[in-house]
């Protein structure tokens, strides 16, 4: 697992040095818990002001297009797991996650996430809501609806798993 700063600013080094200490054992934690493997992730350590930036940017490589996207996600979130190239990108919002345990559980919540998108069918679905977000390609209501009960199944079973961060040393 690659583990990166994107453009991020010196004073987050030290978030930046945790995330590269935590998440192989994260990593090792969560797919034991899961009882699956994790597709090829990376993690990129971006500040507030970076952190919608490298989201964008990464879904537009994915996508392959200059296109911004039209549905936003919050800049005030903790993390977002999203598709790569060549596999799934993690992006940690080093700004919110101050605290270093909030940083651990955040770690392991978007590793739950990357381990999700392993499953069978769920990089087709989560392109399908890209190409939606971008207006590449819009959703019927249905199909909203249904990738929107996916995504609230995959939060709860992160939320649930981000007590494995206790037991990271």
């Amino acid at each position: 697992m690659e583990v990166s700063g994107y453009q991020l600013s010196s004073r987050y080094a030290k978030t930046l040095r945790l995330v590269e200490r935590v998440a192989d054992q994260a990593a090792t934690l969560v797919q034991q818990r899961m009882r699956e493997r994790m597709p090829a992730t990376t993690i990129q350590v971006a500040d507030g002001k970076r952190y919608l930036q490298a989201l964008v940017e990464g879904q537009q490589a994915v996508l392959r297009t200059t296109r911004l996207p039209t549905r936003r996600s919050d800049p005030h979130c903790y993390g977002v797991t999203t598709l790569s190239r060549a596999g799934v990108l993690i992006i940690i919002n080093a700004k919110v996650c101050a605290d270093p345990q909030n940083l651990v559980e955040t770690v392991v919540h978007e590793l739950v996430h990357a381990v999700q998108y392993g499953r069978p069918g769920k990089r087709e679905d989560a392109m399908k809501g890209l190409l939606n977000n971008f207006d590449i390609e819009p959703m019927s209501w249905r199909g909203a609806w249904k990738l929107n009960r996916i995504h609230d199944r995959d939060e709860r079973e992160a939320q649930a798993l981000e007590v494995l961060a206790r037991e990271i040393r």
